[in-house]
């Protein structure tokens, strides 16, 4: 690979100012370590018959100024909590700076206002340390596909990737163990008599997670749910 001042010398030659140049030849060289990355979580995915006790299962969630990532919708706030036999081992938490005001209608349900996230870095910004932390994992999450969705959009449009870990909708497991519904995360919490924890924001509502998968975690060793081949075969049986 060529170093930076090689593309910032080649970009120069097109004309380009040497702070347009290097811009220009930074962007570049983060969009190359972010597809190398992507590749390697790609080359560390888990085998069927890995027991769950040796997974790591990252709790996640975010907040967004609103549902559609296509329209311009954001992330503006991101927790993720990294577990292994049901216990907390590293925790990522940040706000962003989105591009689009929040709307006051998500102000009121987060607590979190423009203020909260004018000094905070940009999603872009903080893509070295989220997606190392992501990485040999599975994701876990309520409604996590909303999640998904928005991380995949801002990783296409920026660096025509996507992430490559399996991500598993917490509300299916509980479905599938219990044999009754549970639509949202504050289901999920009464049916344990657990509170939530400032619901609504990324790390309230993944510390919530936390305390709804160490029951579950037990739950599938009891029902001797012991590899990720037992628990796909369960979540498939009450798909």
């Amino acid at each position: 690979m060529e170093r930076p001042f090689q593309w910032i010398n080649r970009l120069l030659s097109l004309g380009l100012r040497h702070d347009q140049a290097t811009a220009v030849g930074s962007a570049f060289q983060q969009e190359v370590w972010i597809r190398k990355t992507m590749r390697e979580a790609r080359k560390h995915t888990y085998s069927l018959d890995t027991p769950l006790s040796d997974v790591i299962f990252i709790l996640l969630d975010t907040e967004t100024t609103g549902f559609s990532p296509q329209r311009g919708d954001e992330i503006f706030s991101l927790a993720a909590l990294k577990t292994k036999k049901g216990e907390a081992l590293d925790l990522y938490c940040s706000h962003f700076r989105p591009k689009r005001r929040i709307p006051e209608q998500v102000v009121i349900l987060t607590g979190i206002t423009n203020e909260d996230v004018a000094d905070a870095p940009s999603l872009q910004q903080e893509m070295h340390r989220i997606l190392p932390f992501l990485n040999r994992s599975i994701l876990l999450g309520y409604h996590i596909q909303h999640d998904i969705a928005f991380l995949n959009e801002f990783l296409s449009r920026n660096y025509r990737t996507s992430l490559q870990q399996t991500a598993i909708e917490m509300r299916r497991i509980m479905e599938c163990i219990h044999h009754d519904i549970f639509p949202t995360l504050d289901d999920a919490l009464s049916f344990y008599g657990l509170s939530p924890m400032n619901r609504h924001t990324a790390l309230g509502d993944v510390m919530s997670l936390f305390e709804i998968w160490k029951r579950v975690f037990v739950e599938l060793q009891q029902m001797k749910i012991d590899t990720l081949h037992d628990l796909y075969a369960l979540l498939s049986q009450c798909s």
